[in-house]
């Protein structure tokens, strides 16, 4: 009798897997944050100002500014916590 699964690969380790995705994501991050930097290095040059919401006179609503400022903490604080995590785990999955 022929079983199907018999013809089937397997998978390969899941550890092989998690290390090919997270450096995946982490260049294709890389590569976008740099490209965003150069871009706009390209188009303000030493102009650009410090604060990229407020550096063009938009002041006003405030509380919108400062929404604003709270969102990219809030987005700089969970993509620091994902890194730190599949960093640390390959880390010590090669001490074990």
């Amino acid at each position: 009798m022929f079983l199907t699964q018999d013809t089937l690969k397997s998978s390969p380790p899941e550890n092989q897997v998690m290390k090919k995705s997270n450096l995946t994501g982490i260049t294709v991050t890389t590569f976008f944050y740099a490209l965003c930097g150069l871009v706009g290095y390209g188009a303000f040059g030493d102009k650009a100002p410090g604060n990229f919401l407020t550096g063009f006179g938009f002041y006003e609503p405030f509380w919108l500014v400062d929404i604003g400022n709270l969102f990219i903490v809030i987005h700089l604080v969970g993509a620091y916590q994902v890194v730190n995590y599949f960093i640390n785990q390959n880390y010590y999955m090669n001490i074990l």
